[in-house]
């Protein structure tokens, strides 16, 4: 389902074909490692115990929700996503594992939720840059806070493209942010990064959250380390299905990519290669209606 000439020119969709098998493996495999380095699927200082109900948005085969639920048991923990491919996949796999509180949907990110406001003690979103744009961010931002529960968590944990010694593999990167930039999906004017980490705290400021915290990662993918196997295999992935969107987006030629890609292939799986992945999740909280004051808000206190 790779979106058409017309829609990657506009910054609509989904810039991969969600939908490939591979790529459905590739995100449930980031998902796990992602897990892994941030130290769990809930916000640093975040208890559980607390959380009856979760959302995850964007949600593809479900790895996030999966694990939630399966830490969380008497959590009900809800995932959306516009792929019913992926939602019947995530839904096979919850009755696989038995995990009954795992529940998938198929939803519209771009469209109004179909769902009760202040319904979620926890709105999660992770790695929303490949289908939103400036312009839709916003929107996505603010109806997620409304389906928040009053003193619930909206959090946001986005990528920035990854950092290495590759030669090949670095301008293979510089044409993915130049592809975004130039179809109007990075925040940033010309740069080597995407802009939306620095955005991550503003976006849940000006949708009303409050109490707002941040915390940054790094994924180290270089040879030797423990992810190094396993991610060069994800980015392997994501490379050959990001090709129709660098070449319908004008930044390269197939004869390039194609060299390009095979290099980078070499590059990743030779013994001298670096590579880090820099992450960051910024989290905050719906006010709660306090009616001493007359119909304002004012925010809740940070402990779970």
């Amino acid at each position: 389902m790779v979106a058409s000439q017309n829609h990657i020119l506009r910054g609509c969709g989904y810039v991969l074909d969600a939908e490939n098998a591979a790529e459905t493996a590739r995100l449930m495999l980031r998902d796990r490692l992602v897990n892994e380095v941030m130290g769990g699927v809930l916000p640093e200082g975040v208890e559980g115990r607390r959380l009856e109900s979760m959302l995850d948005l964007a949600c593809g085969p479900g790895g996030w929700v999966l694990e939630t639920a399966q830490c969380y048991p008497w959590a009900r923990v809800t995932g959306i996503d516009i792929s019913e491919t992926l939602i019947q996949y995530a839904r096979a796999q919850a009755q696989v594992q038995g995990l009954r509180n795992a529940c998938f949907e198929v939803m519209d990110l771009l469209e109004p939720f179909p769902l009760p406001g202040d319904s979620f003690d926890l709105v999660n979103a992770r790695d929303l840059t490949g289908l939103l744009t400036p312009a839709t961010w916003p929107r996505v931002v603010h109806e997620a806070l409304r389906v928040c529960r009053p003193g619930g968590i909206l959090r946001l944990t986005e990528f920035e493209r990854p950092l290495s010694n590759g030669a090949a593999f670095t301008q293979l990167q510089e044409l993915t942010r130049r592809a975004f930039q130039r179809t109007g999906r990075s925040f940033s004017p010309p740069s080597h990064h995407l802009g939306i980490l620095p955005r991550l705290a503003s976006l849940l400021r000006d949708a009303g959250c409050y109490q707002i915290q941040q915390r940054a990662y790094v994924l180290d993918f270089s040879a030797g380390s423990e992810a190094h196997e396993a991610l060069c295999r994800g980015y392997e992935v994501e490379l050959l299905l990001i090709r129709p969107f660098l070449l319908e987006a004008g930044v390269t030629t197939p004869a390039e990519f194609d060299d390009l890609y095979r290099r980078a292939l070499v590059e990743m799986f030779n013994e001298e290669f670096a590579g880090l992945c820099y992450i960051l999740s910024a989290w905050g909280k719906k006010v709660c209606p306090d009616p001493g004051l007359n119909g304002r808000e004012a925010p809740v206190s940070w402990s779970a």
